[in-house]
């Protein structure tokens, strides 16, 4: 069985493979030494598993077949990944959770408002290009004490920074152009991190160069790739997601209609616009040894790819699971969005609050918010990011 997961029937709808994959195929190989696996119950076991682990360094030395630790893109996701499996984790931790929750929405509730403020009275717009983007990156700056516009030359780079993460392998010319976007981010927050030594503040950066535990400090190398990949993360995801969701309350007008009258399903339309499209559908982790798993042999070293989407729509779990319902019986088992075990989101709870906040932003000073040819946007080509070219809508 063949599927060519970089195609755009693939990109536009995953669900059907994945249903193939699921009951056909459940541990599918990619390639030698990589595997998929689509079920819910086996993703969920292995996300917790000790048999697996992000071993990021040794996943992209395998796959590359050299030693990619000198490459900087490269470099920059081995040492973050690194210190989120040591006991350092709870450093960063205890750095995102420094400030009260209540006084992040607000922060969040401010930002949202100065966007909408600058082109409400345009009458039509690409959402994603004026709102999503922005949003999450003037939030992160907010929350480092960055300025903005400093930030805006980053965006490309975010994206560059994750393709890695792709199943398939960089060429010279790609890896050319993310070595340079990590070098670039690199550089500008080794120089926040200057700054902030000599004149600390409240914010994350301020927490991560003070974080303690038992002893335990993060290194210089250490906070500069956590800022980088937290940029990269609040960015990417939360843009993608918003989007996501939007378009399919818009797909499905009846849900719609429901949150608008009954705006305490916030919540809920979140949670089920992050189980029916993840924006970070695909997480990987390396074998650590040789075990057998559902009478497949995996190999020590091997990549091991959860398919956090498909699990998200497999029946087994979750009722009627190609359809986006707002108010969706509790399950037993949790979405998969964010991931499980050691691994879990830093971001999540952050994420779904600015979730919320954009949505009941964009519905209260845009009531007659219209995407057209909802149907047929278009799909950024790629598996790891789940996210759309453009939103264009009116008002």
């Amino acid at each position: 069985m063949q599927i060519d997961f970089q195609s755009t029937e693939f990109i536009a709808n995953p669900y059907p493979a994945y249903a193939k994959l699921r009951k056909q195929a459940p541990i599918y190989q990619l390639s030698p030494g990589a595997w998929l696996i689509t079920r819910y119950h086996d993703v969920e076991y292995l996300l917790k598993s000790p048999l697996l682990n992000k071993d990021i360094a040794a996943m992209f030395n395998q796959r590359n077949g050299r030693n990619m630790n000198n490459e900087p893109v490269y470099r920059i996701h081995n040492t973050f990944w690194t210190s989120m499996d040591s006991p350092r984790r709870k450093l960063v931790v205890k750095a995102l959770n420094a400030g009260k929750i209540s006084d992040v929405r607000a922060l969040m509730q401010r930002s949202a408002e100065q966007l909408v403020d600058k082109w409400i009275d345009c009458g039509q717009a690409d959402l994603l290009k004026v709102f999503a983007c922005p949003l999450p990156v003037l939030v992160t700056c907010n929350m480092f004490n960055i300025e903005l516009e400093q930030s805006l030359d980053f965006l490309a780079e975010t994206k560059l920074m994750l393709r890695p993460a792709e199943p398939e392998l960089l060429t010279e010319e790609e890896l050319a152009a993310s070595n340079a976007a990590a070098l670039r981010l690199e550089e500008f927050f080794h120089e926040i991190c200057r700054q902030r030594r000599k004149h600390p503040g409240d914010d994350l950066v301020s927490q991560l160069l003070i974080a303690e535990e038992e002893g335990e400090h993060l290194s210089e190398d250490e906070i500069i790739c956590c800022l980088v990949m937290l940029f990269v993360a609040g960015y990417g995801t939360t843009a993608n997601a918003l989007c996501n969701t939007l378009r399919l309350l818009f797909l499905y007008p009846d849900q719609r209609e429901l949150l608008l009258a009954r705006p305490e399903l916030m919540t809920n339309a979140v949670e089920e616009g992050l189980r029916f499209s993840s924006s970070a559908p695909i997480t990987f982790r390396t074998a650590m040894e040789s075990f057998e798993f559902n009478g497949v042999q995996i190999a020590a070293g091997d990549s091991v790819y959860l398919a956090l989407d498909s699990a998200n729509h497999d029946p087994e779990v979750f009722i009627d699971p190609d359809r986006f319902w707002i108010e969706r019986p509790a399950s037993v088992k949790k979405l998969l969005s964010f991931g499980q075990g050691s691994h879990y989101c830093l971001g999540a709870k952050l994420g779904a609050i600015e979730l919320e906040v954009a949505l009941e932003t964009l519905f209260r000073r845009l009531p007659n918010l219209t995407i057209d040819n909802v149907d047929q946007l278009k799909w950024e080509p790629t598996w790891v990011l789940r996210g759309l070219e453009s939103l264009p809508v009116r008002w």
